[in-house]
């Protein structure tokens, strides 16, 4: 994929240097940054270089009206945005303007996803209607251990620092925003509903994937009524606009207990995980699934399911701050990475 040529004019230098610094040291394989500390500058190079978009900050709005001329976006860094800007960034509205405003002084990482939106329809070798391979890893808990979710997010973190990672949720209720402090508007349910209309593009579906440090990701169904009505059609269709429109590598899907159609969700997979318990009443749970794999005809699956013991629970977790990198680091997170190598996920 080719990396995005970004050029970036604030007057404000510490503000300038810090945002260069986190792009360099957090986005160095997707984006060249040209920095300017004058106004003046960017305009004489914007008429000469094909810049894939204009970041716009502070002591810049002399320029706005020459750079209309420009073929690049722009991206104009407020202070504060207008009660209007609801109606200019709504991604569900249609094509965008070639001037958009976003917060300042906000994490880089949501000014970055502003960024990926904006040229959605530039970016390096993705060709439409070309499908890319997209490996598609499962997990799901028959017995519903209370470390699915940890497990599903830590496995697309570990995963995240050799390939391009999307995260994808399938559970019912699973405090995936309260519990790890993921934000954004948009969730599954937008996607899945303009994916049935025929009207998901690139540009409207990056702008419902959000970011973190590391992969990135949908935010869950709102709504458990559409997680009910989720078919094994919209997720078929859902990997293929993926492979078809992105340039994802993997894609970790939790599915939960509560999706339809579960055996055929699992069977697209290339790989699936399973985390279990011993004990009696569980080894009773799983022997009711393997015979519900059996009954719709999935019989093959079983041999394919990784089931894995985690001898860990949630009660020592306790919120505030970042509470993926502290399960990253901790005990747990040794555990998925020593898995996850004898997998062969950790080898070149």
């Amino acid at each position: 994929m080719r990396k995005l040529t970004v050029a970036f004019c604030d007057t404000d230098e510490v503000y300038r240097s810090r945002f260069v610094a986190y792009l360099m040291e957090h986005k160095a394989k997707e984006v060249t940054v040209c920095s300017f500390s004058e106004p003046e500058l960017l305009l004489a190079y914007a008429g000469k270089e094909d810049y894939d978009v204009i970041i716009l900050g502070e002591g810049c709005a002399p320029l706005e009206k020459e750079l209309c001329q420009v073929k690049a976006p722009v991206l104009k860094l407020v202070e504060q945005l207008p009660e209007c800007v609801a109606e200019a960034t709504d991604y569900h509205a249609g094509p965008r303007s070639m001037m958009t405003e976003a917060l300042k002084y906000q994490p880089v990482e949501t000014i970055w996803h502003e960024v990926q939106v904006l040229t959605a329809g530039n970016r390096g070798n993705c060709v439409t209607g070309v499908a890319w391979k997209l490996e598609v890893i499962g997990v799901c808990s028959p017995v519903r251990h209370e470390m699915q979710l940890p497990f599903s997010l830590l496995l697309a973190r570990v995963l995240a620092e050799k390939r391009k990672i999307l995260y994808l949720n399938f559970m019912k209720f699973s405090g995936f925003q309260q519990s790890f402090e993921f934000c954004g508007n948009c969730d599954m349910g937008d996607v899945v509903l303009r994916l049935r209309k025929g009207t998901l593009t690139r540009e409207t579906f990056l702008g419902s994937v959000y970011e973190t440090e590391h992969f990135s990701y949908i935010l869950p169904f709102f709504n458990p009524e559409q997680l009910g009505e989720f078919t094994e059609r919209d997720f078929s269709a859902l990997l293929n606009f993926v492979r078809r429109e992105t340039e994802f590598e993997t894609a970790v899907v939790d599915f939960g207990m509560g999706v339809q159609s579960l055996a055929a969700l699992l069977d697209s997979c290339n790989s699936c995980y399973c985390p279990v318990k011993k004990g009696y009443f569980y080894e009773g749970q799983m022997e009711e699934f393997f015979r519900y794999l059996e009954k719709a005809e999935k019989k093959e699956l079983r041999e394919r399911l990784q089931l894995v013991e985690l001898p860990f629970s949630a009660k020592g977790i306790r919120g505030g701050g970042k509470v993926l990198e502290q399960l990253l680091w901790s005990e747990f997170g040794d555990y998925v990475r020593n898995f996850l190598s004898g997998d062969g996920y950790g080898r070149e």
